[in-house]
Parts: structure tokens; C-alpha cells; sequence
């Protein structure tokens, strides 16, 4: 028996006396054997053809002809697991003349998967599919190897043969997920009213194999605002590896927003089995001239637990293309939280624009089970000359095969304006890789949550999850008084394994407030002599204590009534909120009897970032 190969279980003892009875093992040694082309044929015997028993001279009795095994699938069968195929040999003669007594021959059992009739024999074979042998492969595992099929007959001119041999390659493979990735990758960002952002989604099976009947059952024309695409539907018949199956978005905002847009999808396996997916794209939309950072990869980073570090790059660009200066990472580099470490002790970019000339390499390398939010906060000069600020929420988390992952959606720090209504909040959990987890559910109270915090749903759990949005916690953000803070919702799932672990999810929020500057004077007012100097200073405060920013004296300071002077013609503060941080300069110096009110007027942005003006008046007196 030949070694790493299976037999066909097909014994036939062909009683004829030139051949005697054929071997009972398969693959007859002057077989031959062609498994590219799924062919195989054997020569006749070698003996000479009866001689004249008077003259001796031999006689011709018929041609010796060959027996031509033809599978009907060429190359290797490939079948996915859980699928079956049948495999037709048919079996002709060389010059097309009848070749009688053929019988396929074996005696050991077919390879894992294989059925067939347990014998088979053709009292004639000649031409057409007259001689036909039906095997048919259906794999309940992943494997490969080679079956062969051997078999014996007498050719035409009566001669014994010694058999011939097919031999068929096959291999049994996985069922095949269609997987869709987004271009560019991470959370699209584009500028209200600055041009378009293409976004492409490629479609591929992840082993290559072809699925086939993809269609998009997503409403490409109920997009969100801002969103399009070329086509009204979407499909592929056939969906396998390369960009052969690509669907051009875009992303062209006429106003400020937030979300995610998810793309579901329907297809067929190559096992047969009908199939779906969802591709989930977060977005945003960003001010102009802003130092916007990135990190890749994008999402929440995760390492595995004392295996390593995953290396993570933030790059620092402005959202409209031109450049910002002196930019700057405001965070302690060297007091990450643990597992993060940083390749150099401060960052600092004299320009920033596009492309990768600033960024920042860090390393995160638990020890532990932990997670939590990365807070990178970074200051700069834009284009206008003006400070600005920024942070970049990094979440992270370290992992073992198969953990539960916990999405809120919109992405970092959550803001609300107290008395303006509710900031909806969902938090999806998903698994890291794909495969899925049971018996989810929250270890905390619905009815605890923070204050300003709450949720349509008194508990929640889910049976099962894997990906896509099937699990997702609903949750509102409603403030009554300006806060921040933290909230955490912790979990407990069973892994893939069965193996029972816990989770937490980390949202950052802050409550803002509509609040006012506040001018006043000191002293509140003045009565003073001619030819005397006062010094005299207005400090802007706000009424809640809260930040207010971007104060700016409205009027003219060179242009002040008689005997008043400032020691600068313009005033401007870039935060307000209590203490001395924000003050004003003044000197009422008469040189004649007068008498008035001095009225400053100023403009700001309040703790929520609405514009608003005030004033402040000074009576005065000279005698």
C-alpha cells in the first residue's frame, strides 16, 4: 500500500485466465498518475499476440489499446467544511475500440470524507460516458492529502493488463468570513464646508476563497448628514481577495457633527451557508486651523498581558492643512499611566501642518489586567497667532485571547450644557477577535449612576455577543449643575473558553454652564482733586467660579474721557474665573473740575462656549 494515500474500498476479482485476478492493493506499480491534470491511464501487458500453431508466425487479434481515467474536476478539490462535492471519473479507450473485462481495484478504506459504491465494474469501455464512477467528498474537518483510484482490464487485442492508476489531490477548508475595512482607517475627520473626504470600503473573504452574493442592505440613501455615495444599492457576485469589490463614500459636512455611520451586509460562504457583517465608521467633523492628533492604530489600543507592547504613534496635524507653531505636549511623559511608556521625555514641534513631521511614539506593554483612558493634552499657536489647547483620549486596554470590549459612542470626553437637554450616549460591547462570548451583564446599579447620568434600562445583560451592535447599553446625560468627572460601568462575561473574566468602560464628562464675566472696579468710584493721580483696576471674574474665555475690551482704551489713561490700548484675556488672573490697569489723573461715568464695555465666550458682552461703569468726580 502506498504510503500518505487513501484507496478506493471498490475490490474486484476479474475472472478472466489471461489477467488472472487484479492486486488487492491500490495503484498498480506500472500505473501512471497525473494529479495536475486529474488524468491516468495504463499500457497493455507486454506479451507477444498468439502465434499460427501450424507456421508459428504470430497472429494480430486487436490493437493494444489504453484505458483513459478523466476526472471531472481538475487540479485539487476544494471543499469548505460542512459542504459536499461529487467527483465524476470517467473512463474511455485510447483509440476509441471496446476494452471489456475493467474493474476498479482496492482494499483499503477511502480518506476521511470520501463515500462511493463499494464496488465497481464496466463490462465494456469505449467512448463517451459509458463507464462512469461517482465518489463524492464531503469533509467534516479541516485536512488534505491525495486519493487514488486503481483499476485493471483487458485490452483489445485480448491482453491481460497490468493496470492503471488516477490519482485525485483534495483538500478541505474553513468556511470563509467577508471582512469590510475602511480607507483611511480610524475615525474620518473633515472641515465644515472645506471640500469632501473620500472614503472607500473594501470587501474580502479572509482566506482568500471566494464568497459570492454580497449585498450592501444598508440605505445608501438614508446616509447621515453629509454622507453620500455614487450608488443608490450595492452588490458583488463574487467577493475573494483585492480591491474587486469596493464601495466609494463620501464625507462632506455642512455642519458640526459626531457619530458613527454602520455599514450592514449580507453574502453567501463557500460553504453555502448564508452569512452577515457590519462595518461600523466612526466620524467627526473638526474647527478650522485646529491641531487635531491622531493615533494609530486607531480605537482603543490592546496588549496582551506580559507579552510584549504595542507600539502606538500619535500624530499631530491642523485640520485645514495650514501650519500652527509652537506645539508642544502639555502631559507628563514620564508619569504615564502604567504599562505606557514614551521614547522621549517631552515633544515639541516648532510647525505643524500635514503629513508625519510631529509625532510621538509610545509603547504600551502591560503587566497586569487593567484599562482605562489615556489623556494627552497639548497646547500651540494657530495660524492666527491665538493659543490654543487640545487633548487626545486614548483608550486602552490589556487582554488575554478573547475579551470583551465596551464602545461609547460619541468617543471621548462627553459635554453637556446645563438646562440645554440630554446628551444621548450608547455603549456597544463587542468581542477583540470576532469570536463570541456569553453571559454579559453589568456588576453596578442602573439606578447609581452619577449624577445627570441615567438610563431607559433598569439592568442589562446580554446571552451572547461577538460583534455588530447586538449588545448595546443605552444611556443619557442630562446635567442640573456644572461637574466632570468619570463614569465607569464595570462587567463580567465568559469568554470563548468558558473562562469568566471582568471589564470596565471608562466615559469622561463634563457638565458647562452658561455663565457671565463680571467686571469690578476698585475703588467703585471716585472722588478726587484736580491735578491728583488714581490708580484704578477692574477685575473680570466670572459669577459661577466656572472658566470663561476669550474676554476682549470692546472699547477704545485710547479714546478714554478726559483725565483717564490706560497703560495699554487694547485689553483682552485668554480665561476668566476668579482670583486676580484677569485685570485691568487704569489712572484717573484730572487737571479741571469734571464729572462722569467711564463705561467699558467687553465681549467673552461663556463655560459653554456661547458669545456674550457686558459692561462695567465707573462714576467719577474731580472737584
Amino acid at each position: 500500500m502506498r504510503p500518505d494515500r487513501g484507496s478506493l474500498v471498490l475490490g474486484v476479482c476479474l475472472l478472466l485466465a489471461l489477467s488472472g485476478c487484479g492486486s488487492s492493493s491500490y495503484g498498480s506499480s506500472s500505473g501512471t498518475s497525473n494529479v495536475a491534470s486529474g488524468t491516468g491511464s495504463s499500457s497493455g501487458g507486454t506479451s507477444n499476440p498468439p502465434a499460427d500453431p501450424i507456421s508459428g508466425t504470430p497472429q494480430p487479434t486487436g490493437s493494444n489499446d489504453l484505458v483513459v481515467a478523466t476526472s471531472s474536476v481538475a487540479g485539487v478539490v476544494s471543499v469548505a467544511v460542512g459542504a459536499a462535492q461529487t467527483v465524476s471519473i470517467t473512463f474511455t479507450s485510447s483509440d476509441g475500440n471496446a476494452i471489456t473485462g475493467f474493474g476498479v481495484t482496492g482494499g483499503a478504506a477511502l480518506p476521511a470524507g470520501w463515500s462511493g459504491p463499494s464496488s465497481f465494474t464496466c463490462a465494456s469501455v469505449s467512448t463517451g460516458s459509458g463507464c462512469v464512477l461517482n465518489l463524492t467528498y464531503t469533509p467534516t474537518a479541516v485536512a488534505s492529502g491525495t486519493l487514488s483510484v486503481d483499476y485493471v482490464f483487458v485490452d483489445n487485442a485480448t491482453m491481460p493488463s497490468t493496470g492503471g492508476s488516477l490519482t485525485i489531490a483534495y483538500a478541505a477548508t474553513a468556511a470563509n468570513n467577508v471582512d469590510a475595512a475602511a480607507t483611511p482607517t480610524g475615525e474620518i475627520n473633515a472641515v465644515v464646508g472645506a471640500g469632501n473626504q473620500s472614503v472607500s470600503v473594501n470587501f474580502t473573504a479572509d482566506d482568500g476563497n471566494a464568497a459570492t452574493n454580497l449585498a450592501l442592505t444598508t440605505d445608501l440613501t438614508a446616509l447621515p448628514a453629509g454622507w453620500s455615495s455614487t450608488a443608490a444599492s450595492f452588490s458583488c457576485s463574487i467577493v475573494s481577495t483585492g480591491s474587486g469589490c469596493l464601495l466609494p463614500l463620501t464625507f462632506a459636512p455642512t455642519a458640526a457633527t459626531r457619530g458613527t455611520i454602520t455599514l450592514d451586509y449580507g453574502y453567501t460562504d463557500d460553504s453555502g451557508a448564508a452569512r452577515t457583517g457590519a462595518l461600523n465608521i466612526p466620524y467627526a467633523t473638526s474647527p478650522r486651523n485646529t491641531v487635531v492628533a491622531t493615533a494609530s492604530p486607531a480605537g482603543q489600543i490592546n496588549a496582551i498581558e506580559k507579552a510584549g507592547g504595542q507600539g502606538v504613534t500619535v500624530t499631530f496635524t491642523t485640520d485645514d492643512g495650514k501650519p500652527a507653531t509652537r506645539m508642544f505636549v502639555t502631559s507628563n511623559l514620564a508619569a504615564l499611566p502604567p504599562g505606557w511608556s514614551s521614547g522621549t521625555p517631552d515633544l515639541t514641534c516648532a510647525s505643524v501642518s500635514t503629513g508625519n513631521g510631529c509625532q510621538l511614539h509610545l509603547t504600551y506593554a502591560p503587566a497586569a489586567l487593567t484599562s482605562g483612558t489615556l489623556i494627552l493634552t497639548y497646547a500651540y499657536t494657530d495660524g492666527g497667532g491665538a493659543a490654543g489647547t487640545g487633548s487626545l483620549d486614548v483608550g486602552y486596554a490589556a487582554t488575554t485571547d478573547d475579551n470583551a470590549v465596551a464602545t461609547a459612542n460619541p468617543s471621548g470626553q462627553i459635554n453637556a450644557v446645563v438646562g440645554s437637554g440630554a446628551q444621548a450616549v450608547s455603549v456597544t460591547f463587542t468581542t477583540d477577535d470576532g469570536r463570541p462570548a456569553t453571559a454579559l451583564q453589568l456588576t453596578g446599579s442602573l439606578s447609581a449612576l452619577p449624577a445627570g447620568w441615567s438610563s431607559t434600562a433598569s439592568s442589562f445583560s446580554c446571552s451572547g455577543f461577538s460583534s455588530g451592535s447586538a449588545c448595546q447599553l443605552p444611556l443619557t446625560y442630562t446635567p442640573t449643575a456644572a461637574a466632570a468627572g468619570t463614569l465607569t460601568l464595570s462587567y463580567t462575561y465568559q469568554n470563548n473558553a468558558g473562562k469568566a473574566k471582568t471589564g470596565t468602560v471608562s466615559i469622561a464628562y463634563r457638565a458647562t454652564t452658561n455663565d457671565n464675566i463680571v467686571g469690578t472696579a476698585n475703588p467703585i468710584s471716585l472722588a478726587v482733586a484736580v491735578n491728583s493721580s488714581t490708580p484704578v483696576t477692574v477685575a473680570f471674574t466670572t459669577d459661577d467660579g466656572n472658566l470663561a474665555s476669550a474676554l476682549s475690551v470692546t472699547s477704545d482704551l485710547a479714546t478714554l474721557p478726559s483725565g483717564w489713561t490706560s497703560g495699554s490700548t487694547t485689553f483682552a484675556c485668554a480665561t476668566v474665573s476668579t482670583g486676580t488672573g484677569c485685570v485691568l490697569s487704569l489712572t484717573y489723573a484730572p487737571t479741571a473740575a469734571a464729572g462722569g461715568t467711564l463705561s467699558l464695555t467687553y465681549s467673552y465666550n461663556d463655560d459653554s462656549g456661547t458669545a456674550k458682552t457686558g459692561s462695567v461703569s465707573i462714576p467719577y468726580t474731580a472737584m
